[in-house]
């Protein structure tokens, strides 16, 4: 490199100069800087790099004075240095402006030295050379626009320049070989700097005849050439065309610029409506005049991105005045701005769908440009142009709309710009015009107001709007925007321009409310915002929907507090009630002021508020109160103590949470704190002058550091001890993420990656004074252990981090002793057939190669030479390890699956390749560079035959060589297989059948090896080309990976693909092929570019070829092998692959099938629409796809009318993809609210085609449907996709003159098709398709026909129009589009039609649909039709009875009515043929029937809730009691599922319901909803009255029911669970039965078990909530001691239930602790409290039993029965054993509880509760007898665990050791143990108590070996929070 030739020099001559001249000091300075440049020239990270620049700076900045006086002689090396440095950094703008500044430095006393350096330079760029290459070119762009230097040298120098760029433009268009889009891309630019900076030398050339304009010339038409060449990139085309707008910019005169400007229309655009402005146009067809410029015109085919690329020039930079003159060759008062760009606008914006974002991006610049030139347009023109009514804003204003709601990303800014400026041209010109009515803006506002709130459509319009309207008018019009505003912001794509609607509102409201002389007071205009706003903001922060409370809380809350800051007050005021919601807002509130203020609220009503936000049960609320802990205004403001403890109280116990939201966000802002005391510090450091090791003068700064110093201390002790393996995930991943939080902020580790969070420059210095402090040894070997055990984790989640932690961080190279047992574990875990172990041996090799060196690899790798580097060597080892692997798999693979796999080897080659930046750097070397292309080749063949072996194993022998080649093995051939290799392996032939019903454990061990294995293969072949493919090697040096390497990989990729059916495996694979196929057509190399084509033309072939196999032995990958080729194309180029692909399967997917086609066969054209649909549901392509989907719907629409099953379904699936292509889907899981989706206008302004397509597909099956005819059906295949389609669009906002009218009479005669299904999807389709202002014509003219009798109407006709009354009828009430007046006109057509409920209508579905439309519109019907209709549907179910078939049992009889009720319901799901009656049917038979008696009851429930009435109550439960068994079902679900069923009094006729219920042959479904409904009436407080009056024999007989029901193993889970809660309602009557409370314990015990079903967990925890509340509050005040015990075990339950791996359950139960900890007014179980977090639940309970039920045995017994039984000494002796294992480890029943954590928690509360047990003798005599049990064994084990970890030359083993959570959790509960006892020894030593004689050894022995258990575990990396020194702990 030259720059280093430079800097040694350099260094060299400043080093002889400081010797002689006496000048040391400024030549010792700059040796500084040569040495910071000399870093700058080796790095390789760009920060690190810009930071040695940074630093040289500063440098020169030091001895800039002394600059003046040095000699130039004396400079110019240095100089040199700087200028070599500058010259090979052009491809980093960054450094080569730091570098431009250092030169600047140094011409300020030296100029013109620099000055003859920097022209020797870019004269050695151009001198002698034709073609400039792409450095040249880069190289002098960079100095053009940053150098003035250069700028100054190319201006004298520019003929020589413009020279090059011609000569290198006729090389790149001649030569395809040599061209690369770089290339062309970097010579464009040159132009376009050429003609930006230069503008005076090149006029002459271009305007005036010269001998020298010829160069030009040829320039003009390269660049024409590169705009129409679709073979160039994108934005190579569009940086053309603003060229060609540089070069008009250099007219001497507007008129001639514009002259210019049409002719480039004129020969891009030759049929364009460009031509009729030009009467002159036909003088262009001999060419382009540009000044004295000239280009022919040639053939070519445009594609109308070159239109887009010259307008965008234009628009972009082309001069004002160019634009707007008038045009003297054209008709006058027209100008370009108008008459030649709009129409070249509008045609692109209608025709040119693949480049809609530029195209809108091109229409926006047109306003833009409109409206910085009105006033030139305006006297050009004479007129306004914008008039009301005008052709201009009808275009304008049509194309707007829409467009407005394209799907299309980053178009909605574009969107919101050109409705503000449309609105701001137009309101500038009713200003120039003095025209003072402006109808625009109501017109906008009505439409808007017109439109359903759920189209993105109208906000961006109406913020436009909103300013000339003001906020008065608008939310006068529009009274429904607050309540809008509230949906948008529970929608993820709604909610950016609804919270910017808000905040204009409010900042237009201020403007308002503030104008005039008076100033307003704050408070005032918070009283006047509250007015309007209060109400809505306060809902949103309260309300239940996540998404927005989180939205409200960053958007509406923020604007409305920084436009109106004294509303603070108002808001803070109204949340002071309990509940969640009320915390939640509070705390929301208070974070948003603390931002503005920085202070935390201090009094004693705030704090416990904040306390208990802390430990809410809502993640959000804990969350916002961390925010108000750890956040500050400024970032140096220490922590308070208040916050510190608080801070700490919260951080234990919310290390296990499991929502990774939750983690992200906690370690976010707990960075923030950890921000604030490293600021405070280090601002304390700043304040007393202590940047280097000085003393203390004083305590003060001590006082205000060892806070700081000593919570991070606390943390990462925290942190590390909950690194354990015995923790779950949820706690390590938190404690890694904290980890990182605390290494980035308080370390001065410089990441190079990061772009902030830099150590500052005086962090060493704090430090130094924390570790004199004994504290922050982050990089411990016990941390250093910790970290690694995380490695053999078996998620990869930890496994990366704890990785990223040690690289990052941690000394570069490992201990020796400690490598070598890491490698030792690498290669066992790597042979590991377990995927997780093999996968955590790749990333321990990958973190013992970053951190290994020379020295160290000679320990670790077999001998070799010595001299290679570190990374070759280690890579080879593993290759020669792979080559092992394989052979051991060919003699034999059962063995080798079991033994020594293939996927973890090939996952660490992987990493290690891919992964580390050293492995690249490496290969760079020119000394290494054939070792590493030669050790490539071989890994790619040794991949090869790897993946041939693996996919040959599953390959039947039966199938043929050709056949294996075009299709995967079925099932049976690879189980067929699999059995062979089985045999081969166990050496023996015979076999039983019947033992392969389930997959042994030798299947899934091949199985696994073999897809997992090819899957990584995959990923490292894709990886490879990723990363080395475009690496330059070495000059001289071959490329690292030669063609045929490259072909050998793509042919892997293809047989895996065509061969391989696991989608894991294809999936994998797919990753690494789309990454093989990117990396290649993006390559320089054609030949490497033509490997992905020839690829792509192989599998259309092999499509289009008849084949012999079946269907089901398709691969599932070969549709993968398309979609990965045409994914690869760039996305701004061309994209002839996808077209070539797509044209080709459209093409084979129309070709008609055979009428003798062969149903096992896989078909052609099935295949081609498989793959069109894999293409469509690509993510990768885009709008790619944009331009055929019109051909696709025409597609599917035959391939469903296919007489081949096999089309249609293919169909099916092509018609799902396209339906999620077009209309997109439901943004996330947050989202309260439907899909995206697009409205009819938009989406036939976006595909005009489709609107014709399906209405014809509309009209043609009108004509053929109807009612059959013969008893035959006329069907219609693509009827339903098509109504199916039609009915997911959004509502259509433009009034019946739209494009949607012509749908509507179709769809309306569609109604009476005789198919149920296709009548309710006409009725769903006609919704979106009517405007809001149509909907009540539509329902008008739907009723008039009701009143008709039934021999006018067909059944079919009459039931398709209720159903579609009801569909609109329900949208236009859910978005209230319909007056009262409207409302009440059709609810009187439809009492007209009270004869369709009435027993004269014989059809049942008619009957549900008009009694569902009655449902709808109650509220507007008169009193009386009301009355009318209860008595109809109450006299219908009245008379219904329920009827049991003689000789049959109660279970016969129920199972029944069940099967009876299922067929029926379900018959009207399916076709038929006619709903009109049928008189020899029963009643109870009739399809629907089951339907209508349920909506009937439904019905009956609401109506009684309604009105309230007691009457209507009374009938309803004596259908409850005596109705039919269908219509009880339906009360009781309706009393389960509405809210509005509280309000119905129905507690009596339960209770009297209850025994016959209990003691009749109820079914258990029915016996089920009875009991749910029981419970939800009865947890009710005014309900519980009634319950008490259950005389004593039916309660009892009750209660025995419902035991003998919980305690059964027959009954369902559901049925037990709402009979416990049931029983648990019965059992809070009397607290005396302790026989019952006994048997209720044990069976709350039976289901918290984890082994238990969900379902038994969750009733566990109901029935805790229904009566364990009030049992242990009567228990707390009873001194009934068999109550106590009962309690005590409840409240083990709860501790139990609260470590339940089901997050449900432990909300469930924390509210049961809730409940008990905090004082709650009226009914313990509907009262309102604070609900907390399980863990602070979990610690409330353990308070609770020490307080409460101390002296109780059962107290100390429940406790210490939570401390694990693992014995040590079997755990470490199955650790040694090495037999073989299963294929996955046993899972454990509950993977959330952390039995480890949970004893250390319980320890201090067993240590309180030791020190009060010699007051209590039971409890004593408990206490003794678990010591004579347990404390003799406790040393032993002790010593055991000494001598074991004491071992030497185990390091493997103890590494080990540290990942086997059985072995931690043995450990742990030995200390917990320890400390157990040594307290206890310490009692009975008091004399108190006599001694225990099973123990010989006293407390101070005891003490002092665990303390050397501890001390010696955490030297190993097991880190404990065991306290073993026996004290008094307080825990909060």
């Amino acid at each position: 490199m030259i720059a280093q030739q430079e800097l040694q020099q350099g260094i060299l001559f400043y080093r002889a100069l400081g010797e002689t001249q006496g000048l040391a000091e400024i030549t010792q300075t700059f040796l500084h800087i040569l040495e910071k440049l000399e870093q700058f020239a080796e790095g390789s990270a760009k920060r690190c790099k810009d930071k040695n620049l940074e630093e040289a700076f500063r440098l020169l900045l030091g001895v800039s004075k002394g600059l003046w006086e040095l000699d130039p002689n004396h400079l110019l090396p240095l100089a040199r240095c700087v200028l070599a440095c500058q010259m090979e950094t052009t491809g980093a703008s960054s450094s080569f402006h730091r570098l431009e500044k250092m030169v600047a430095k140094l011409s300020e006393g030296h100029g013109a030295l620099i000055s003859e350096q920097v022209d020797e330079l870019m004269s050695s760029l151009v001198e002698d050379k034709e073609v400039l290459s792409p450095r040249d070119l880069q190289t002098i762009c960079m100095f053009l626009e940053e150098s003035m230097l250069g700028r100054c040298y190319w201006r004298k120098n520019l003929m020589p320049l413009l020279r090059g760029v011609s000569t290198t433009f006729d090389l790149l268009s001649q030569d395809q070989v040599v061209r690369n889009d770089r290339w062309q891309y970097l010579t464009v630019k040159m132009c376009l700097l050429l003609f930006k900076l230069m503008p005076e030398a090149i006029s002459p050339l271009v305007w005036k005849e010269s001998e020298k304009s010829g160069i030009l010339q040829n320039i003009l038409g390269s660049l024409v050439r590169v705009i129409v060449e679709k073979e160039a990139r994108k934005d190579t085309r569009l940086l053309a065309g603003t060229v060609l707008s540089m070069l008009v910019n250099t007219a001497p005169e507007p008129q001639s610029g514009a002259a210019s400007v049409l002719g480039l229309y004129h020969l891009l655009s030759p049929d364009s409506v460009v031509q009729k402005q030009d009467p002159g146009a036909a003088s262009h067809k001999g060419g382009l005049r540009l000044g004295v410029l000239r280009i022919s015109p040639c053939a070519w085919s445009p594609d109308g991105l070159e239109t887009v690329a010259l307008t965008r020039g234009l628009l972009t930079c082309c001069k004002k005045e160019i634009l707007s003159c008038q045009l003297e060759v054209t008709l006058p008062k027209t100008c370009l701005l108008l008459d030649v760009l709009f129409p070249a606008v509008l045609v692109l914006m209608e025709e040119q769908k693949d480049h809609h974002y530029y195209c809108f991006q091109v229409f926006t610049l047109w306003l833009q440009r409109v409206r910085e030139s009105l006033d030139e347009i305006w006297k050009v023109k004479e007129n306004c142009l914008l008039a009301d009514n005008s052709r201009l804003l009808q275009r304008l204003t049509h194309f707007l709309w829409n467009n407005a709601e394209s799907l299309v990303e980053g178009l909605s800014d574009f969107v919101h710009s050109s409705f503000r400026l449309l609105l701001e041209i137009y309101s500038l010109e009713c200003d120039h015009f003095k025209n003072p009515e402006r109808p625009l803006y109501e017109q906008f506002l009505q439409r808007v107001v017109d439109m359903p709130w759920q189209s993105r459509a109208r906000y961006f319009p109406l913020s436009a709007v909103l300013p000339y309207l003001g906020p008065a008018k608008v939310l006068d019009s529009y009274k429904d925007l607050p309540q809008h505003l509230l949906n948008c912001l529970s929608t993820n794509h709604l909610c950016p321009p609804a919270s910017d609607l808000y905040k204009t509102l409010l900042q237009l409201q201020r403007q308002v409310w503030t104008e005039g002389q008076r100033p307003v007071p704050e408070e005032e205009l918070a009283q006047k915002w509250a007015r309007g706003w209060l109400s809505t903001v306060s809902a949103a922060l309260t309300s239940s929907i996540p998404l927005l409370q989180s939205n409200a809380s960053n958007y509406l809350l923020v604007s409305s507090l920084r436009v109106f800051p004294a509303s603070y007050a108002l808001l803070a005021e109204g949340f002071r009630g309990g509940g969640s919601a009320q915390l939640r807002a509070w705390v929301t509130v208070l974070n948003a002021q603390k931002t503005i203020t920085g202070a935390l609220p201090t009094d004693g009503e705030s704090l416990n508020r904040l306390s208990a936000c802390l430990f809410s049960q809502e993640e959000n609320i804990r969350l916002a109160a961390l925010g108000l802990l750890c956040g500050s205004p400024r970032t140096n403001q220490a922590l308070s103590e208040t916050e510190g403890r608080l801070l700490k109280e919260f951080l234990v116990l919310n290390l296990n949470c499991d929502s990774s939201a939750f983690r992200q966000l906690l370690q976010a802002t707990v960075r923030k704190a950890l921000v604030r005391l490293r600021d405070s510090s280090l601002a304390t450091f700043r304040r007393q002058g202590q940047d280097k090791k000085e003393g203390w003068p004083g305590g003060g700064p001590e006082r205000s550091l060892a806070p700081a110093v000593g919570f991070v201390e606390w943390l990462q002790q925290l942190c590390f001890s909950s690194l354990m393996s015995g923790a779950n995930y949820q706690r390590r991943k938190t404690a890694l993420l904290l980890l990182a939080a605390i290494l980035e902020t308080c370390t001065d580790t410089w990441s190079p990656e990061r772009k902030k969070g830099q150590p500052p420059r005086n962090m060493a210095a704090l430090l130094s004074w924390a570790r004199s402090r004994g504290c922050w040894d982050f990089f411990s070997r016990s941390n250093m252990l910790s970290l690694l055990s995380c490695l053999q984790d078996g998620t990869n989640e930890i496994r990366e981090l704890a990785s990223e932690l040690l690289v990052c961080y941690f000394p570069p190279a490992f201990p020796e002793s400690l490598a070598v047992a890491l490698f030792a574990r690498a290669e066992e875990a790597m042979s590991s057939p377990r995927v997780q172990e093999a996968e955590a041996g790749a990333v321990l090799m990958k973190t013992i190669l970053q951190k290994s060196d020379n020295g160290l690899l000679k320990q670790i790798l077999p001998e070799g030479e010595t001299e290679l580097p570190v990374e070759y060597r280690c890579l080879c080892f593993l290759l020669s390890m792979l080559n092992v692997h394989h052979a051991k798999a060919c003699h034999d693979m059962l063995e080798a699956a079991r033994t020594s796999p293939l996927h973890g080897v090939i996952g660490a080659l992987r990493r290690c390749l891919c992964e580390v930046p050293e492995v690249m750097a490496s290969m760079l070397k020119r000394d290494q560079a054939q070792r590493w292309r030669d050790f490539l080749g071989r890994l790619v063949n040794s991949v090869r035959d790897i993946s041939g072996f693996l996919l040959g194993v599953l390959q039947s022998k039966q199938a043929s060589r050709s056949d294996r080649q075009a299709a995967a093995p079925s099932f049976a051939d690879m189980g067929n297989a699999i059995g062979s290799l089985i045999r081969l392996g166990r050496g023996s032939e015979d076999h039983d059948p019947e033992d392969w019903v389930l997959l042994s454990e030798e299947h899934g061990l091949i199985l696994t090896c073999c897809w997992v294995s090819v899957k990584e293969i995959g990923l490292l072949l894709g990886g490879l080309m990723e990363k080395i493919l475009p690496l330059a090697p070495p000059a001289g040096c071959e490329p690292f990976l030669p063609l045929q390497v490259v072909k050998t990989a793509g042919e892997v990729f293809q047989e895996i693909l065509l061969r391989c059916r696991h989608w894991g495996a294809v999936e994998g694979c797919s990753i690494g092929f789309t990454k093989f196929c990117a990396t290649l057509l993006s390559h320089a190399e054609p030949e490497l570019q033509d490997i992905p084509r020839t690829m792509l033309g192989q599998g259309l072939a092999l499509l289009c070829s008849p084949r012999s196999s079946s269907i089901t032995r398709r691969a599932a990958g070969f549709p993968m092998l398309f979609l990965c080729i045409v994914v690869g194309e760039d996305p701004t180029k061309p994209r002839p692959l996808l077209a070539n692909c797509i044209q080709t399967l459209l093409c084979l997917a129309n070709t008609p099938i055979l009428q003798d086609w062969d149903q096992t066969v896989d078909l052609p054209q099935v295949s081609a629409i498989h793959v069109l649909q894999t293409l469509v549901r690509g993510s990768g392509l885009g709008t790619a796809l944009h331009q055929y989907i019109t051909s696709m719907v025409i597609l599917f629409l035959k391939a469903l009318s296919s007489p081949n099953w096999a089309m249609r379904n293919a169909g099916i699936q092509l018609f799902g993809a396209l339906t999620v292509r077009l209309l997109g889907q439901k943004q996330s899981q947050d989202d309260s609210h439907g899909r995206d989706g697009m409205s009819s206008e938009a989406l036939f302004s976006h595909y005009p085609r489709l609107k014709d397509i399906l209405l014809g597909e509309l009209v043609l099956a009108e004509g053929v449907s109807g009612e059959p005819q013969r008893g035959k059906f006329h069907l219609y295949p693509s009827l339903y996709a098509t109504l199916s389609f039609l009915a997911k669009l959004q509502p259509t906002t433009e009034s019946l003159n739209s494009s949607s009218i012509c749908f509507v009479e179709p769809l309306i005669q569609i109604a009476g098709n005789p198919i149920y299904a296709v009548r309710v999807m006409a009725a769903r389709a006609l919704v979106p398709l009517v405007s809001a202002t149509e909907h009540g014509n539509i329902l008008l003219r739907l009723a008039s026909g009701l009143a008709e009798s039934a021999e006018v109407v067909s059944h079919n006709a009459l039931h398709g129009c209720l159903l579609q009354i009801q569909f609109i009828l329900a949208h236009a009430l859910n978005v209230n589009s319909l007056s009262p007046d409207v409302l009440l006109s059709v609810a009187r057509q439809v009492e007209e039609g009270i004869w369709l409920l009435t027993p004269l209508q014989k059809c049942p579905l008619i009957r549900w649909a008009y009694l569902q439309v009655i449902c709808l519109l109650i509220g507007s019907c008169s009193p009386s039709f009301a009355q009318r209709v209860w008595k109809v549907v109450n006299s219908e179910l009245d008379h219904l009875h329920a009827v049991e078939k003689p000789g049959l049992s109660q279970i016969q009889v129920s199972m029944f009515k069940k099967i009876k009720r299922a067929l029926l319901d379900q018959a009207h799901q399916y076709p038929v043929s006619h709903c009109g009656p049928s008189e020899a049917s029963r009643k109870e038979t009739k399809v629907g029937a089951a339907t209508f008696r349920q909506l009937a009851a439904h019905f009956l429930c609401s109506e009684a809730a309604r009105l309230g009435s007691p009457e209507r109550v009374g009938e309803l439960c004596s259908l409850l009691q005596r109705g039919p068994i269908d219509v009880q079902e339906s009360i009781l679900t309706w009393l389960i599922e509405k809210e509005r069923g509280k309000d119905l009094d129905f507690s009596k006729a339960l209770l009297e319901k209850l025994g016959k219920v209990l003691r009749g042959r109820t079914d258990h479904l029915f016996l089920k909803l009875y009991l749910q409904a029981f419970v939800e009436v009865y947890s009710c407080p005014s309900a519980h009255n009634v319950l008490v009056s259950l005389k004593p024999p039916e309660y009892t007989k009750c209660k025995d029911v419902f035991l003998s029901v919980t305690e059964s193993n027959t009954v369902s889970p559901g049925l037990l669970c709402h009979a416990l809660c049931a029983f648990s309602l019965l059992l809070t009557l009397d607290f005396e039965d302790h026989p019952s409370l006994e048997r209720w314990c044990v069976t709350l015990e039976r289901c918290s078990d984890p082994l238990s079903p969900e379902a038994l967990r969750m009733a566990a925890t109901k029935s805790l909530k229904l009566a364990g509340v009030a049992l242990v509050q009567k228990a707390q005040e009873s001194p009934d001691r068999p109550l106590q015990a009962i309690t005590v075990r409840l409240i083990d339950v709860a501790l139990c239930l609260l470590q339940d791996e089901d997050q449900e359950v432990r909300h469930e139960v924390s509210t049961f602790a809730s409940l008990l900890v905090q004082p709650v007014s009226g009914d313990p179980v509907q009262g309102c409290c604070d609900l907390l977090q399980s863990n602070k639940g979990m610690v409330s309970l353990l308070h609770l039993l020490l307080e409460k039920f101390w002296d109780c045995p059962e107290t100390f017994a429940s406790l210490v029965h939570h401390l694990p039984t693992t014995d040590l000494s079997s755990a470490l002796t199955e650790l040694e054993a090495k037999g073989a294992f299963g294929l996955y480890p046993e899972d454990e029943p509950n993977i959330y509880a952390e039995p480890v954590v949970l004893s250390q928690m319980i320890l201090p509360f067993l240590h309180q509760l030791l020190d009060r047990a010699p007051t209590s003798l039971k409890l004593w005599e408990s206490v003794q007898s678990w010591l004579q049990a347990t404390g003799p064994g406790v040393l032993v084990g002790l010593q055991h665990s000494i001598d074991w970890w004491s071992q030497d030359g185990r390091t493997s083993l103890h590494l080990k050791a540290l990942a086997c959570p059985k072995v931690c959790l043995a450990v742990i509960t030995l200390l917990v143990k320890a400390a157990l006892v040594t307290h206890m020894l310490e009692i009975l030593e008091e004399g108190k108590h006599p001694p225990v004689k099973e123990i010989n050894f006293s407390s101070q022995d005891l003490r002092g070996t665990t303390l050397s258990v501890q001390k010696l575990l955490a030297h190993h990396g097991m880190v404990s929070m065991v306290n073993v020194k026996v004290e008094q702990l307080h825990q909060e």
